[in-house]
């Protein structure tokens, strides 16, 4: 997940795959072909901004047709338990050595959403730019945030264990 603000339309569901089958028919509607994939983070991508409309996503299926794409690249994420409970233990870890103080209470409700599908993104190529469509549910965007704080107290372990080596 990159850490800039990505615009998403986020969805009331908690689970997203019944959205991910009508997103399948509409494309296929479309004569499109889908494509699963893992999107890369390291295209040059163009994001979608209309995160007050539900149903952006059927827009951006038309677009991609009006600019004769020939396939729509899709790709999901599922909240994985095993891994979110690795997650809260570190989390646990760094907070501990950091002495901060973290509330833990509404990261592990997101236990109660393992198996489910949070996230998904519609890409297509066009002129060089991959141009992305994102969809995720409330619970997924507190889990992206899980993530990012976890990355950060590790980026000032880090930073603090290379200042100390360095003054040795």
């Amino acid at each position: 997940m990159q850490s800039a603000r990505i615009p998403t339309v986020t969805q009331e569901p908690d689970n997203l795959l019944v959205l991910k089958d009508d997103m399948i028919a509409f494309i296929e509607g479309h004569g499109i072909r889908h494509f699963p994939a893992m999107i890369p983070e390291d295209a040059q991508r163009i994001w979608w901004n209309d995160p007050a409309n539900t149903e952006s996503w059927k827009d951006f299926v038309e677009m991609a047709k009006a600019v004769n794409a020939p396939l729509i690249l899709m790709a999901e994420e599922e909240l994985d338990g095993t891994t979110l409970e690795t997650l809260l233990e570190e989390l646990q870890e760094l907070a501990a050595q950091e002495d901060v103080e973290l509330d833990l209470g509404q990261p592990e409700q997101l236990l109660q959403h393992a198996g489910k599908t949070g996230h998904i993104e519609l890409a297509f190529p066009y002129q060089g730019f991959l141009f992305v469509h994102a969809t995720m549910t409330a619970w997924y965007g507190q889990y992206s945030q899980l993530v990012e704080t976890i990355s950060s107290l590790q980026e000032l372990l880090d930073e603090a264990e290379d200042d100390g080596e360095e003054q040795e």
